[in-house]
C-alpha cells in the first residue's frame, strides 16, 4: 500500500490553515471581551445567575460582496438558546455568555458551478459561545452589542461543487431590548452573519448576509 505525501501535506497545510484562522478569531474575541472587561475598574463577577431562555429569527434580503463573494443570496436562519449574566458594570450594564443551537438556516443563491442559476442549500448547527454587552437606556429600552461563532453543517457541499457542508460563522450584532415585563422582553436589531468553510475546502467564496432580527428572551 503506498503513502501519499502530497496529499498529506496538502491535508497538513489546510489544518494549519484552519488553526491559524481560529485562532486569530479566539484573539479577536478575547480582545473584544477584556475591552469591555475593562471599561470600569468597578466591574462586579457575577455568579450562581440564572439562565435566561432566547429564541430568535433573522431574515436577509441580499446578501454583501465583502468577506464573502457570492452576491444576491437570501438567507433566513432561527436559533434557540440561552444567556447568562457573567459581569455587571456601573449604570445597569450587563456583560453575558450566550449559547445556541441553530435548528435551521436557509440560502437561496447564485451557484456558479450552474452560471449562476439560484439554488437552494439548508443547514443546521450550533454556537458554542458568545457574549452579548447590554446596557440600559431607560426602565423600557436597552442597547446590545454581541458576537458569537458558529458550526454550521449544510446538506451539500457549499456554495460551489468544491466547498465544503462544514462551514464556519462569526456575526457580530446590534439591538435594542423592549423591557415588556420582568420575565420577558423582546429585541430587535441588524446581525452581520457570515459564513465560510475558512479555506479548508478547495473552493471558499463565502456569504455574508445582512440579518434583520427578532429575539424573544424570558427569564
Amino acid at each position: 500500500m503506498g503513502f501519499n505525501l502530497d496529499a498529506f501535506n496538502f491535508s497538513s497545510h489546510k489544518t494549519k490553515e484552519v488553526l491559524s484562522r481560529t485562532i486569530k478569531s479566539l484573539l479577536i474575541l478575547i480582545f473584544i471581551v477584556f475591552s469591555i472587561n475593562g471599561l470600569s475598574v468597578a466591574q462586579e463577577k457575577l455568579k450562581n445567575q440564572p439562565a435566561q431562555f432566547r429564541l430568535w429569527s433573522g431574515y436577509s434580503f441580499s446578501s454583501v460582496y465583502l468577506l464573502g463573494k457570492t452576491r444576491n443570496a437570501t438567507s433566513s436562519i432561527v436559533g434557540i438558546g440561552f444567556r447568562k449574566a457573567i459581569r455587571a458594570y456601573p449604570d445597569n450594564a450587563l456583560l453575558y455568555y450566550t449559547a445556541d443551537i441553530i435548528p435551521i438556516i436557509h440560502f437561496d443563491y447564485p451557484k456558479r458551478d450552474q452560471n449562476n442559476e439560484f439554488v437552494k442549500g439548508t443547514g443546521f448547527g450550533f454556537s458554542p459561545v458568545g457574549f452579548l454587552f447590554q446596557k440600559k437606556i431607560s426602565s423600557l429600552f436597552s442597547y446590545q452589542i454581541g458576537i458569537s461563532g458558529s458550526f454550521i453543517l449544510m446538506d451539500a457541499t457549499f456554495p460551489t461543487d468544491k466547498g465544503r457542508k462544514l462551514n464556519y460563522t462569526f456575526d457580530p450584532s446590534f439591538t435594542i431590548q423592549t423591557h415588556f415585563s420582568k420575565s420577558i422582553s423582546l429585541a430587535t436589531g441588524y446581525k452581520f452573519h457570515h459564513i465560510s468553510n475558512a479555506q479548508t475546502g478547495s473552493e471558499n467564496p463565502g456569504v455574508d448576509s445582512n440579518f434583520l432580527f427578532l429575539s424573544l428572551i424570558i427569564k
